[in-house]
């Protein structure tokens, strides 16, 4: 494969949408509007960065390297005036380097991760599957997936790795892992720790 580099904005979050997601997001900073505006014109996308830090900090430039590219697929302006968005993410990436630009937008050369290898969900984890689709209605940010894909390791990896409420360097952990498979079998270790009671009803 070869490696494609490209510079490219950077939103740093506590939240992140990976591959085959959907996610909604309320604009409002003028640097975030100037990127979203530029995006839509150009037919760009951008990145979503998960932060290190809880710590609120206006210039966040300290983010995880393996983040998600991200393209906008709705917006609409929303009742109270503020922009709002709704991104796809469409594959992983390395952030090699970042900077913050003199409107305080973090931007970074940025290396496309190739596509994980794609595989069926095994038995052992088919329980994770199901355990997505019960608690998927109550997530804050409900969006409807179109096309849903529960036999699909990656699929049910990733959108767990979005929802779960776990700590921003598990959340790193789980993006970056080495597999689709390696990933469901992390996400399951946590969900036996956190969920037992939920899981015995499934």
């Amino acid at each position: 494969m070869v490696v494609k580099m490209e510079n490219k904005p950077i939103f740093p979050l506590k939240s992140i949408v990976l591959p085959g997601g959907l996610f909604p997001l309320r604009i409002f900073e003028r640097r975030y509007l100037d990127m979203v505006r530029d995006a839509i014109k150009n037919d760009t996308d951008f990145c979503i960065a998960l932060v290190k830090t809880e710590v609120k900090n206006q210039y966040i430039e300290d983010v995880y390297p393996v983040a998600s590219s991200v393209k906008i697929v709705d917006w609409d302006q929303l009742e109270d005036g503020i922009l709002g968005i709704t991104v796809e993410g469409k594959h992983l990436v390395n952030i090699i380097s970042s900077k913050l630009e003199k409107n305080n937008l973090l931007v970074g050369d940025i290396e496309d991760i190739e596509p994980e290898k794609e595989y069926m969900i095994p038995d052992k984890y088919r329980l994770l599957s199901k355990f997505y689709k019960k608690i998927y209605p109550g997530i804050k940010n409900f969006i409807d997936y179109k096309k849903e894909r529960y036999s699909d390791a990656s699929w049910v990896g990733y959108r767990l790795t979005e929802c779960l409420p776990l700590d921003l360097k598990t959340k790193a952990n789980l993006i970056s892992s080495e597999s689709a498979l390696i990933r469901l079998e992390k996400i399951h270790e946590i969900i036996h720790k956190l969920y037992r009671e939920e899981l015995k009803v499934l």
